[in-house]
């Protein structure tokens, strides 16, 4: 497995918005439109060597003191159970803990996402038994 994410651009943006995930998950077009509006938000393409496979978007959260929140992750149902978004979110908390400034990072799925809960939670979120939404909000502190 070699993960890698980069940036969507006109080269691989029909890529992009055609992944398809069943359910629990934002088309990715709507948040590519949610990031040209919020510019904090930082959406990425997943790729295992040069085949995209999913979709990532996170950022810092100015209506929310700054932190950082993982908005979006989607792997695209052909490449689900092969530890690419266990990958790719390793790699993405490495990227925010290297803000000095904070110290958590905030994720939110459905409740009925099981597979997510038990992921974030082996990555070491922990569930705060509060909403966000309609969503179970998880934490990240380090």
């Amino acid at each position: 497995m070699n993960i890698t994410l980069r940036e969507i651009d006109q080269n691989n943006f029909d890529e992009v918005i055609s992944l398809k995930v069943e359910k629990y998950c934002a088309s990715n077009l709507y948040s590519l439109a949610e990031a040209k509006i919020f510019s904090e938000a930082i959406p990425l393409a997943i790729y295992n060597d040069d085949k995209l496979v999913g979709f990532i978007m996170y950022g810092k959260e100015p209506r929310d003191n700054n932190e950082y929140w993982i908005d979006r992750l989607m792997v695209d149902e052909k490449y689900q159970k092969n530890g690419f978004g266990k990958r790719t979110l390793e790699i993405v908390i490495d990227k925010i803990k290297q803000d000095k400034t904070q110290d958590k990072i905030k994720i939110s799925t459905n409740p009925e996402n099981m597979v997510a809960r038990k992921l974030y939670a082996k990555l070491g979120f922990y569930e705060t038994g509060e909403l966000h939404g309609d969503e179970v909000l998880m934490i990240l502190e380090y």
